[in-house]
């Protein structure tokens, strides 16, 4: 057993004066996951808020220290040379005897999790220091090993990222031909189609243009219950933030607490298949608040409870005898692309908000008729489909290298004499 701080440097580099970049490509703690990335923001310099100090490079592995318990990490992999994130994390960076991708394991590791939330400081705002980190003492095989070790695990995360490749590919698709359908209007027999006047310009006659508040069959704030199960909170259920949004869509649940919840609040807001959850408070520059998840029953399987929406969030369900729960999803995902999500947005003491009910009432979307509502989802339901398929296999993907893990980073497998093939050999 070594200490860590023996074998890393922790926080090398930061911004300091005469940094040669006027632009910075910005990873703050909302955009990172349980070893993935939901998106970067581009910042002017003299524009980035002030927690964008930390600078990486490849091979680094970054730690959130904030509230260690969710889990938040990940793999430095050919950066940007203007990447900086968050002071928010720890900056983890391998010396000559430890392999990278050796130490992101042995700190990803649910074991060392709990070593981190063992020693947080702090009730609002629970976090550790670099000194928790140094003090860390990790198992320290030889380099060789270590590399067996790194590939293996190394294997499944590189499934992982091809399927969540494949999933982001099929995501656009969806998004490439709701816009060709209801935007540029070369649906499935258009040509047959005359164009009348409407509100929104020509549509195609039969057409209706509605409120989205008018197509819902049920909306309710989410909810967030107690941590532990009481005589008044007694139904447990999962709680999608808008933070796992961005994660759930590729079919990534570990992020999401299970919390408990009174019967009465469980009750109304118990998802199912076909309902939307939207964000309606958090963002930030160049995120705005606004994301949607669009709920379908393989996804809910995947959970072995229920599920609901958190407090900051939305429950939409779409009237299903008038419209199609995807039509709706599709257009909340092509305003938030294009901007219009961002007029219904107000800012309050440093969090965005959104103005919800005036949103249902103001935001109009075209409803087609029946039949090219069927023919849209003969087209578009089998994408969701796969998309729930890849994200199913990247579950058991995880699972699999999560089980192996901390057996291989332990040592309790030995894989010493085994012939595995590693970078650079």
């Amino acid at each position: 057993m070594v200490l860590l701080g023996d074998v890393i440097k922790v926080n090398p580099e930061s911004i300091s004066k005469g940094y040669q970049y006027n632009q910075i490509e910005y990873i703050d703690i909302s955009s990172v996951g349980t070893g993935t990335l939901s998106g970067t923001t581009q910042y002017e310099l003299k524009d980035a808020p002030g927690r964008a100090k930390r600078l990486v490079k490849d091979g680094d592995t970054i730690v959130a220290t904030v509230r260690p318990n969710l889990r938040s990490f990940l793999y430095i992999k050919n950066p940007k040379p203007n990447l900086v994130v968050s002071t928010g994390f720890a900056v983890l960076r391998p010396r000559e005897n430890i392999d990278s991708r050796f130490l992101y394991y042995t700190v990803t590791n649910q074991a060392f999790t709990d070593y981190l939330v063992s020693r947080v400081k702090g009730a609002a705002y629970p976090a550790v220091d670099v000194e928790t980190f140094e003090k860390a003492e990790i198992n320290l095989p030889s380099l060789p090993t270590q590399r067996k070790i790194a590939a293996i695990l190394s294997t499944y995360d590189d499934l992982i990222e091809n399927n969540t490749r494949r999933i982001k590919i099929l995501e656009e698709m969806a998004q490439l031909i709701y816009r060709e359908w209801f935007v540029k209007f070369r649906f499935s027999g258009h040509e047959k189609v005359k164009m009348v006047e409407s509100e929104l310009g020509p549509i195609p006659e039969g057409w209706e243009v509605k409120n989205i508040g008018s197509l819902l069959a049920h909306t309710i704030g989410g909810g967030w219950g107690e941590v532990s199960r009481s005589d008044k909170y007694t139904v447990p259920a999962y709680v999608i933030r808008g933070t796992d949004i961005p994660n759930v869509r590729q079919g990534s649940i570990e992020s999401c607490p299970l919390r408990y919840h009174t019967e009465s609040n469980f009750r109304s807001r118990k998802l199912k298949a076909g309902d939307i959850v939207f964000e309606v408070s958090g963002g930030s520059k160049g995120q705005p608040v606004g994301r949607a998840l669009l709920i379908n029953q393989s996804l809910l399987n995947s959970y072995d409870n229920d599920v609901i929406c958190a407090s900051f969030c939305k429950l939409i369900r779409p009237d299903k005898e008038t419209i199609l729960p995807e039509l709706i999803y599709l257009h909340l995902l092509e305003i938030y692309a294009n901007g219009v999500i961002e007029k219904y947005q107000v800012q309050s003491t440093g969090i965005t908000n959104f103005k919800y009910e005036f949103f249902l009432k103001n935001d109009q979307i075209l409803v087609p008729d029946r039949e090219i509502q069927q023919n849209f989802a003969d087209h578009i339901i089998p994408i969701f489909d796969m998309i729930q398929k890849l994200g199913a296999k990247n579950r058991n993907l995880r699972r699999t290298r999560d089980l192996l893990l901390p057996k291989l980073i332990s040592g309790e497998l030995d894989v010493e004499d085994l012939d595995i093939a590693v970078g650079g050999d």
